[in-house]
């Protein structure tokens, strides 16, 4: 009966061979080993994404400003007339002359053709972010935003979660001048390696880029119709810090306001711009009194 229950090689009571029992704990202890090494890399990855700046997400959403927020930007008359080209407590950097001969044209669904305004951004990038108020409100003279994103800046790079817009899916209409834009990257950095790529320049896009901007990861470049460009930002995003931008755009009101004084004289500066390639049209934005004083700062002809 014995020989029913254990091998007959060995008595009832004998132990199983030490080195079997060695065997199988050691497989077990390389497992083991194994599964910890994956099990730490894991816990690695999952920390580096916990800290990685921006969103977790790898898909780009689209959030409309309100109509009510846009409208705020469409400033009086008196507002840019006040302010000027004056901004004595944040210095601005006006567009400056290209003294390219060529006109950079373009037409919509083959109607005629209009100057240019083309804005090379990154959604992550704080100049970037700073850069398009004033150029929202030049381009609010001369046409009609019929959509614009909400936007932040980055959490992790320098001005940090500036609010601002983003001109991915603008919409944009003007009898005067044809926008273009390009947000070359989101503000998504799923991984902390780098922002997710949004849009690429086409090719007369991509030469104004390469012929005006210090590199192609510089953000942001303004360029009006080839004829007058803006490397940056025209004041330091650091005037737009801590505010949202119901904040921001409710400050645009008032003409003694510091961060008004300097998005609004940044806002003349490139609306001469666009006077001086468009023909000076319209004629009540372009003879008006803070714009004459844009085109003498920038020495353009000023129209009687």
């Amino acid at each position: 009966m014995s020989n029913l229950t254990h091998r007959m090689s060995q008595p009832p009571t004998e132990l199983a061979p030490t080195p079997a029992l060695r065997q199988i704990p050691r497989r077990y202890v390389a497992l083991g080993l194994i599964i910890l090494a994956i099990a730490l890399l894991g816990t690695l990855v999952l920390v580096r994404d916990n800290t990685a700046p921006g969103s977790s997400s790898t898909v780009e959403t689209f959030s409309a400003a309100p109509s009510s927020l846009v409208s705020m930007l469409d400033l009086p008359s008196s507002v840019y007339d006040t302010v000027g080209v004056s901004s004595p407590a944040n210095p601005v950097t006006p567009p400056q002359s290209t003294g390219s001969g060529q006109l950079w044209q373009d037409s919509v669904n083959g109607g005629r053709l209009l100057p240019v305004v083309y804005f090379y951004g990154a959604e992550f990038a704080p100049y970037a972010a700073a850069q398009r108020w004033p150029l929202i409100l030049a381009l609010s003279r001369f046409g009609t935003f019929s959509q614009l994103g909400l936007m932040q800046s980055s959490s992790t790079t320098a001005f940090p979660d500036l609010s601002t817009f983003t001109f991915w899916n603008v919409g944009y209409t003007s009898k005067w001048v044809r926008l273009q834009s390009v947000e070359r990257y989101s503000s998504l950095n799923p991984t902390g390696a780098r922002y997710l790529p949004l849009q690429v320049p086409a090719p007369r896009q991509a030469s104004a880029v390469s012929e005006y901007a210090p590199s192609s990861d510089t953000f942001a470049l303004t360029d009006v119709a080839n004829k007058f460009v803006l490397s940056g930002s025209a004041f330091s995003p650091a005037v737009l810090d801590g505010l949202t931008q119901d904040q921001i755009a409710g400050d645009l009101a008032t003409p003694t306001a510091p961060l008004t004084q300097a998005v609004v004289t940044a806002a003349n500066e490139v609306t001469a711009t666009i006077c001086a390639v468009d023909g000076e049209k319209p004629g009540t934005v372009c003879r008006s009194t803070g714009v004459q004083e844009a085109d003498e700062l920038l020495k353009l002809p000023t129209t009687p």
